[in-house]
């Protein structure tokens, strides 16, 4: 039995991000580690989980994923996220071990300016969405 739906959920979003639509944009890389990210502009995407069954057995997570793109050019930057955000936005996912409840929901975009990453001045968009799965029988 798995208790947490995260690296599949991860794994199936990276899938869906990475595609040559969006490697040409995000000539950085696309990567669920800051880390590895060593040119401008990149796509850091994160994940979180919190339980939504209510009453009853099983369970119904709700997975939170967080797509951040970094980019010195506000103009490119909104493009890069606009194109995450039609890759994943209404889309199914292939998730191992687990259905897909629904698509992936998208919330909102949060725009944060002047933060510095190695050094160097970017800005950051933030495109939020959920994700609900079930763990298959």
């Amino acid at each position: 039995m798995a208790y947490l739906a995260l690296d599949a959920v991860s794994a199936a979003v990276y899938t869906l991000l990475n595609v040559a639509s969006l490697t040409a944009l995000a000539t950085g890389g696309i990567a669920d580690d800051t880390a590895q990210a060593s040119a401008f502009p990149f796509v850091f995407y994160e994940v979180s989980e919190r339980e939504r069954r209510g009453l009853g057995t099983g369970g119904l997570p709700e997975v939170e994923l967080r797509v951040h793109g970094y980019g010195r050019d506000v103009q490119g930057l909104q493009v890069l996220i606009q194109k995450v955000v039609l890759l994943l936005k209404d889309q199914p996912l292939t998730v191992a071990g687990y259905n897909q409840c629904g698509k992936v929901f998208y919330d909102e975009t949060l725009t944060f300016h002047d933060e510095l990453i190695n050094g160097v001045k970017v800005h950051e968009l933030v495109a939020m969405f959920r994700i609900f799965v079930e763990e298959a029988a």
